[in-house]
């Protein structure tokens, strides 16, 4: 080949390299062994927006070096460079190159670059050359996601849930600060699969298959377990999770939440609890309600058919006797539920002999205990022991706890009751009964609970008697626990009251139980009382005391019918129209001044109405069924009218 025809093909080849050079996509840079642009493609021209006369190339072609750029130093690309022009092939870190910063204009960019020698045959570097990617537009957009992740951090520690969030596999990559904190685990201690060895053992197995099953379906997450504490206790959560999808409906991300609900669902739990032993007790009530019924009706139905037949008279007004006294007794209890639980009872405090107490409440169990062939002892304290206390509510409390191992014993058990004295008086009553259930012992004082009743079981009871010892003795500023060892291993109720010094000792005889009074005198009653049977059945009772007595159930009648001299008015206040509140009103007004007795006589027995009932000018106030003695001195105490 000729030298002309050398030339030629160098000149194409030149040509070649120079198209290339020019067309290639990406920004081309090569540079002199010294550092300085030899020249550059149009690729770089367009990154800079710099043309042909532009100050920038016309810099950066004559005068600028790179070897000896303040930017490129200071962000430690140049020993990357010098490495370059060793001969080695180095990849520049990602930078942000601001033409400014050289005095020239032209907006910064962020930029990537690979700098490559070019070496001759005998591998002697000839020029670098510099190849770069403007990656301004991912660097922005990178800074903009850090920029909302850490937005979104800060929202989900403000957050007072723990809050989670998973790939679209379900692989856990993000907790949040409460989730450390609750847990107290390190920091990616939880990420991927491990999340659930936090679960209690019997919670996992459930949670891997909600878990599974959402992620499978992309349903909502959710579900309640329980989540171990950093304290180590297990606490209930509620965990739900929802799916993030782009545009095209795709699961691109779970975001989940934790809720600590274990205080709500306790409490739920116990509310749940209460409701159902409510319904047991409403059960029990109707039926121990219902029962005394019975016989009532059979007694009074033999009452009718012999009315003349003295002995079965007699029988019979016994067994309506016993049953009217039961469900007194019913009544009672629970009125006295109500009013001790409402904080409505105030104590009649005085200094009270613990031992005549107890033996008070065995004279009122004696007859049950002896029914059931119980064997009953007592250990009792020496000398007297003193409490600052209502002796009638101290009565209540052992003979409760007495009726109760009396009744939950079988035949021919033990009971014993025990008086020690320490810094405190301790009352202990232990039986050889039934036991009580581990699960139940917690309860045993909760209003309505009470054990498993069976058809068979014939104790009877509401279950309020240790609710009520519990409430009274805390009254007295003592306490109460009950002990068993479990089914048919009998139970303990151990009382502590503290004890009254010996200086501040005072009688306290209990009070005689008052008998009907015959009257003296004969007096005109009224009695105004809508049901029947409740009338008739007072009317009668009055008349066997000698006294005179006018029934109306109709108030508007009952006006009318005290315009005439009565002595005793018994109103009923659940009156049809007009209630006895205002009848008594409007007959005291009718009867300008005259003198007379007013009795009410209800089922309603609160505070408030027994206020209403003085505000109406009622000089007494009993409530259903009432003490018939006790009516009985009232109306033999009143004044009759002059005749």
């Amino acid at each position: 080949m000729t030298p002309q025809q050398r030339t030629s093909a160098d000149l194409e080849t030149e040509h070649r390299f120079q198209t290339l050079f020019e067309q290639a996509p990406f920004s081309v840079q090569l540079l002199s062994l010294d550092g300085r642009t030899l020249r550059v493609n149009q690729a770089w021209k367009d990154l800079w927006a710099s043309q042909e006369g532009d100050p920038l190339l016309e810099f950066v072609l004559s005068d600028y070096n790179m070897l000896t750029d303040p930017q490129l130093e200071a962000k430690g690309v140049t020993p990357l460079l010098r490495r370059a022009f060793a001969g080695e092939a180095v990849r520049l870190p990602t930078i942000l190159y601001d033409p400014k910063a050289l005095g020239k204009p032209g907006a910064s960019r962020w930029v990537e670059a690979t700098a490559r020698p070019i070496k001759n045959d005998e591998g002697r570097v000839l020029e670098v050359m510099l190849i770069h990617e403007d990656v301004t537009g991912r660097v922005l957009a990178d800074q903009e996601l850090r920029a909302s992740e850490e937005h979104f951090r800060t929202i989900a520690d403000a957050i007072p849930q723990m809050v989670w969030s998973t790939r679209p596999d379900g692989y856990h990559d993000y907790y949040n600060r409460q989730w450390y904190e609750f847990t107290g685990v390190p920091r990616n201690s939880t990420d991927g699969e491990s999340w659930n060895g936090m679960f209690h053992p019997d919670d996992q197995d459930r949670a891997w298959e909600t878990w599974r099953r959402s992620l499978s379906t992309g349903e909502t997450y959710e579900i309640e377990y329980r989540l171990r504490h950093r304290s180590g206790q297990y606490r209930w959560v509620l965990g739900r999770a929802l799916p993030i999808r782009d545009d095209g409906g795709q699961i691109i991300r779970w975001m989940g939440t934790c809720t600590d609900i274990d205080e709500q669902k306790r409490v739920r739990d116990e509310l749940l609890a209460t409701n159902r032993r409510k319904d047991d007790f409403l059960a029990m009530l109707a039926h121990e309600l219902r029962n005394p019924l019975a016989p009532i009706s059979t007694a009074a139905h033999l009452l009718k058919t012999a009315p003349h037949d003295a002995s079965r008279v007699e029988r019979s007004a016994a067994i309506i006797d016993r049953q009217v006294r039961h469900m007194r007794a019913l009544v009672d209890d629970l009125l006295d539920v109500s009013r001790v639980t409402r904080g409505l009872v105030e104590l009649e405090k005085l200094p009270v002999e613990m031992k005549g107490v107890v033996a008070s409440a065995i004279e009122q169990v004696r007859p049950l205990v002896d029914s059931r062939g119980h064997q009953l002892t007592t250990r009792m304290a020496s000398g007297d022991i003193h409490i600052l206390g209502d002796r009638t509510r101290l009565v209540q409390v052992v003979a409760n706890l007495l009726n109760n191992a009396a009744k939950y014993t079988p035949s021919n058990g033990a009971l014993r009751v025990t008086l020690e004295v320490g810094d405190r008086l301790t009352i202990s009553v232990v039986d050889s009964g039934i036991g009580i259930d581990a699960h139940l012992l917690p309860h045993v004082f909760d209003l309505f609970a009470q054990g498993e009743r069976t058809p068979d079981r014939s104790q009877g009871g509401l279950g309020l008697g240790l609710a009520l010892v519990k409430t009274l003795v805390e009254l007295h500023g003592g306490s109460v626990r009950a002990e068993s060892a479990g089914p048919l291993k009998g139970s303990s109720f151990i009382v502590s009251l503290p004890l009254l010094d010996s200086d501040r000792l005072l009688g306290n005889a209990p009070a005689a139980r008052a008998e009907p009074a015959a009257a003296a005198r004969a007096l005109r009653v009224l009695v105004v009382d809508d049901n029947r049977d409740a009338a008739e059945t007072l009317s009668l009772f009055l008349e066997s005391l000698g006294h005179t007595v006018i029934v109306e159930q109709d108030p508007m009648r009952a006006i009318s019918t005290a315009r005439h001299d009565i002595d005793v008015y018994v109103l009923d206040i659940g009156l049809p129209g007009l209630d006895g509140y205002e009848l008594a009103e409007r007959i005291r007004k009718q009867a300008g001044g005259r003198p007379a007795t007013y009795v009410a006589l209800t089922g309603y027995g609160s505070d408030v109405d027994r206020q209403r009932g003085a505000a109406a000018g009622f000089d007494h106030y009993f409530v259903k069924p009432a003490d018939l003695a006790e009516l009985s001195q009232v109306v033999a105490c009143s004044v009759p009218h002059a005749s």
